[in-house]
């Protein structure tokens, strides 16, 4: 199932594990151990720590947030934009 989705991509492996792995690693960012925990399904936060979460140094969060913040931002409508759909040239 995810063998076409990783050779359209171009990435050279992409498993449940490898996705279960980054979701852990970026939930981190949004909420405690324990809340990652559960969403694994993982009776020991240990297991979550230590084989799921890889640590992420502050400046790469700084730069994750910051490219979530642009790619989630509405767009803004430009002068130029609504005078074209005013006269129907857009």
């Amino acid at each position: 199932m995810l063998k076409p989705l990783t050779m359209k991509l171009g990435l050279a492996k992409l498993t449940f594990q490898v996705l279960r792995r980054r979701m852990a690693t970026l939930a981190q960012t949004k909420g405690s151990i324990n809340d990652v925990q559960g969403i694994l399904g993982h009776s020991k936060a240990d297991t979550t720590v230590n084989v799921y979460m890889q640590s992420i140094e502050d400046s790469v969060k700084r730069t994750q947030e910051a490219i979530y913040a642009e790619l989630t931002a509405r767009p803004k409508q430009v002068g130029s934009i609504r005078k074209a759909k005013k006269f129907g040239t857009l």
